[in-house]
């Protein structure tokens, strides 16, 4: 259906007087003219005024044609001014535009172009998304908090086809969903640590989040109705949250109560301005207020600051606060200890070698963050090198039991050497959806981890609203955030002996060396002694270095950076720095989130020499350590108090612990904001992690950056012991996707850094095998059972969450899919998928066949003894030749010893979809083969071996 015009509010505000203000640009002669320039009102769906010939593709390989006839919905995938590329059901193809009513729609939206702006000292004209670069100014449109009227509309339309139906059947049946839910508050005071009345807060706002989309979904009133009742109970009553942990649910549960009252603004004719302004000052009141309590900038690591920002920025939007919100996007760029710099380049989080559950939490906040400023038309998933689409990736990869590198990388609460996290954590659907969404879907990226992840997950009625096929919708990259860079320095540092440190101290530089002496008891006190090599800066600064060597002097000899607001020795500062064989951080005088001792640590390093740096952006100092110089973990942050000084005092500190004596440190790659950049290039390191994920057609690679690289090579070889040969060069980005490559062949690759001084060795290899992608054709037919006959249909819904169970089966069973009459597909592969509940249930020896009839059978593959190693955990199995039948069926002879037979979903799989068929085929990534399921029963045996 065609976009309706954006609204700028659900009801007549009163309170603002109203006129017609023409739109930005002049109406061009020729409709579709104009509609190319403002292809936010383009519509969505338009209808074939004449019969079209589509190809029916297999990710980008056609493989036929279907001819639709005039009358016909499609979506529209892009258009210019002669032809528009459309989708119908799982055909595209590129038509003239006279061929559809696109034309006649243009013309409608044109006549349209003047629209009703409020009065307001502050009011402009909304700038074209693509002319925004610095801070799109935000839409505001509701509903478009998280899902838009687009987005709601496209699952409504899917409710009949799978996995949309059984999501919204398992949505239906949550008892927070239903008009008899009885509203466990509202009171005036909730706290999370202590716990107090949280769980009935919890409750009634997921109902909020239930109840908006079952009227949305039905168009029954009453469940609007009920789901306003709630919210407003609440927000007349609740005036205070706390607790050392109320942010943490603010950000768990943001999605559902800011989500469910912008659905409810926005669609239900019931809203009032005056349920508007009471829900605004709840939130602006109460809740923003509870999403920050530490102060500005004072967040907790990764997960937990990501959760305040996800609370506070999806509040702002819904309040129309436009400095809160931008102050919310600079936050969540520019903060490296709970935003998109709390990550790497091969996709860590900060929170990814803590454990899998809290790494999840981390990547799920930031992109229902990065998706709810899209809606506004604010793009953060471009950021970093779309360093979301990488986070996604490598949770994906890591749970799906790939064998991944990882490198050192930490937050403010731990610095992690190991990865000793519990791989193959079951969750996350929602947030690799809103992954799979941004990149795949919008951007057109491949995310084959992603992708193979999503597809076996649960489809539960909290996730399935954000599965999508199509969206053409925009949003504007931002400039690059206000990073400050750093360039070799050589020289113009001053020096100076702090807190009567003695003998007097110096520097010296020479090939690449700083070697700095200095005396000086102790730099952990308020009052510090030591000797400061350093430069004076106004404004945003940093500096790096690489500590070589500490002085013996004393155990307790420290050399590393420091950065501090005047040269007392009482200043305001802080310092990373080599001791003892660790790093040691402090901040004194500085305001940190959980006090000083929260920020004073003691941390293990990987390697002898390592890395440290500091960086001042505003009044946010942030330390940083790592073992490479590119792979940064943010481990201290501080906040000055004001008044905040223009100039600060960067540089190198030693302190020899015996005052009275002095101590000789070495630094290498010394870099500073304002350097002379005068030092001689030296040949960089090899990339120290590389990554490689397969897809249809092509293999994606990412690396970690090398310090000091202006270039990366691309090598490949295309077999165990072939030699590696350059495919591409010059790539300034940290990622490559090789469309070169055939599908079935194993690829090694390897990647090096190059600058003026040279070539790099090459990075750690790492290989993949490409894989043609296949289709899940067993969708809408008619499914039997021997036994468990009512829920045989849920084995063939393409949803883990929901199993066919054969009760007092004896372990053995049979369940079988009707294709219907004329209709044979040729199967060359199947899955079967665990379901959540007991492994003893399971499957073990089965044979799949096939029939013409249905009556009489051929056997087509046997399986025994087989095991799965998780809960909804997805097998993968080949037929020796691939077949064509109507019946298929699963003959299950023995499971591992219950008296109870289950399981969650079965797929037969074609290379190409299926035409004519009752519900459209799903396409499907190649999963789990044979050393994947060695690998995940493996792991599943240590595990038990340790209870």
């Amino acid at each position: 259906m065609p976009e309706v015009a954006p609204l700028l509010s659900s009801v007549p505000d009163t309170a603002k007087e109203k006129i017609a203000v023409p739109v930005e640009t002049a109406k061009p002669v020729d409709p579709l003219i104009w509609l190319l320039e403002h292809k936010e009102r383009a519509p969505k769906e338009i209808i074939l005024q004449h019969p079209a010939k589509l190809w029916v593709s297999v990710k980008g390989k056609e493989v036929g044609f279907v001819t639709f006839s005039a009358g016909v919905k499609a979506q529209v995938v892009r258009f210019d001014s002669e032809s528009v590329e459309v989708r119908v059901e799982d055909a595209v193809g590129e038509i003239p535009v006279d061929a559809t009513n696109i034309q006649d729609l243009a013309k409608a939206e044109q006549e349209k172009s003047t629209i009703v702006a409020d009065v307001h000292p502050s009011t402009t004209q909304r700038p074209s998304v693509k002319q925004a670069v610095e801070f799109p100014t935000p839409r505001f449109e509701t509903p478009g908090v998280i899902l838009n009227r687009a987005d709601l509309e496209t699952v409504k339309t899917n409710l009949d086809r799978e996995p949309w139906k059984s999501g919204f059947a398992a949505l239906v049946a949550e008892g927070r969903s239903k008009l008899d839910y009885k509203m466990a508050g509202p009171f005036e005071e909730v706290k999370r640590a202590p716990n107090v009345n949280l769980w009935p807060w919890r409750n009634d706002m997921s109902a909020i989040w239930n109840l908006s989309l079952m009227w949305y979904f039905t168009g029954d009133t009453a469940y609007a109705q009920k789901a306003h009742d709630i919210l407003l109970a609440w927000a007349k009553t609740h005036t205070s949250f706390g607790g050392r942990e109320s942010m943490l649910d603010l950000g768990d549960y943001a999605a559902a109560f800011v989500g469910g009252a912008d659905i409810l603004r926005g669609t239900w004719p019931g809203w009032t301005a005056a349920d508007t302004a009471t829900v605004k000052k709840y939130f602006n009141d109460v809740l923003i207020p509870a999403s920050n309590p530490y102060g500005e900038s004072m967040f907790g690591a990764a997960n937990k600051g990501a959760l305040a920002l996800v609370a506070k920025g999806l509040m702002a939007i819904f309040n129309e606060d436009t400095p809160l919100l931008k102050t919310v996007v600079y936050q969540i760029r520019t903060l490296a200890h709970i935003g998109l710099r709390s990550s790497n380049d091969i996709g860590m989080l900060g929170d990814s070698l803590r454990d899998q559950g809290h790494a999840h939490g981390q990547l799920l906040s930031l992109a229902m963050l990065a998706e709810a400023l899209w809606k506004q038309g604010i793009d953060i998933y471009s950021d970093y090198d779309n360093r979301l689409l990488a986070a996604g990736e490598y949770f994906a990869r890591i749970n799906a039991l790939t064998p991944t590198t990882f490198i050192p990388f930490g937050t403010t609460d731990a610095y992690y050497l190991n990865d000793n996290t519990n791989h193959g954590w079951g969750g996350g659907n929602v947030a690799l959806n809103l992954i799979h969404g941004a990149y795949v879907v919008r951007k057109r990226l491949p995310a084959p981890c992603t992708d193979r992840s999503r597809q076996s997950m649960p489809v539960r009625g909290g996730s399935f609203m954000f599965i999508k096929e199509t969206d053409s919708s925009e949003a504007t990259p931002m400039l690059p955030p206000p990073i400050p860079a750093t360039v070799s320095t050589t020289t113009d540092f001053s020096n100076v002996d702090i807190g009567g440190a003695a003998p007097a101290g110096s520097a010296s530089y020479s090939d690449g060396i700083w070697k700095v002496r200095g005396g000086g008891a102790d730099i952990w006190k308020a009052a510090d002694s030591c000797h400061f090599t350093y430069k004076v800066i106004t404004g945003d600064c940093a500096i790096v270095a690489k500590v070589e060597s500490v002085g013996d002097t004393s155990p307790s000899a420290k050399a590393g950076v420091m950065m501090r607001t005047s040269l007392s020795e009482s200043a305001s500062r802080a310092w990373m720095a080599i001791s003892g064989g660790n790093i040691e951080q402090n901040m004194p005088n500085l305001a940190v989130y959980g006090g000083t001792n929260y920020g004073n640590k003691v941390l293990a390093r990987s390697v002898i020499s390592y890395w440290v740096k500091l960086e001042r952006i505003g009044n946010i100092i942030t330390g940083y350590v790592s073992p490479d110089g590119t792979n940064w973990a943010a481990t201290d942050v501080g906040r000055i108090e004001e008044p905040v000084p223009p100039k600060i005092y960067l540089g190198l500190v030693v302190c020899s612990a015996v005052n009275g004596t002095l101590n000789t440190s070495t630094f290498r790659n010394v870099q500073i904001t304002g350097g002379d950049g005068r030092e001689t290039s030296v040949t960089p390191s090899a990339p120290s992690a590389l990554l490689t994920a397969p897809g249809d057609g092509a293999v994606v690679l990412r690396w970690q950056a090398s310090f000091g690289a202006n270039t990366y090579t691309i090598k490949r070889a295309a077999s165990m012991d072939g030699p590696f040969e350059a495919i591409a060069s010059g790539i300034t980005a940290t990622s490559f996707i090789d469309a070169t490559v055939e599908n079935g062949v194993t690829f090694r690759y390897v990647v090096s850094a190059v600058n003026s001084a040279g070539e790099s060795p090459n990075s750690p290899e790492d290989d993949a095998t490409p894989r043609a992608a296949m289709w899940n054709v067993a969708l809408g037919g008619k499914a039997a059972a021997n036994i468990g006959e009512e829920s045989a249909a849920n084995a063939f819904d393409s949803n883990s969450n929901t199993l066919w169970f054969a009760g007092g089966s004896g372990g053995a069973g049979t369940i079988q899919y009707d294709f219907g009459s004329n209709l044979s597909p040729v199967i060359g592969r199947y899955t079967i998928t665990s379901p959540s509940l007991k492994p003893e249930r399971d499957p073990k020896d089965w044979q799949l066949q096939g029939s013409d009839d249905g009556m009489n059978w051929t056997t087509l593959d046997t399986q025994s003894a087989q095991m799965f190693p998780f809960r909804c955990y997805e097998m993968e199995y080949a037929l020796s030749k691939p077949a064509a039948y109507r019946f298929f069926r699963l003959n299950v002879t023995a499971n591992n010893g219950d008296k109870d037979l289950h399981v969650a979903d079965i797929k037969l799989l074609s290379d190409t979809p299926m035409q004519n068929a009752p519900m459209p085929s799903m396409l499907h990534w190649r999963t789990n083969e044979d050393v994947d399921r060695v690998r995940a029963l493996a792991l599943q045996k240590a595990r038990e071996s340790q209870k």
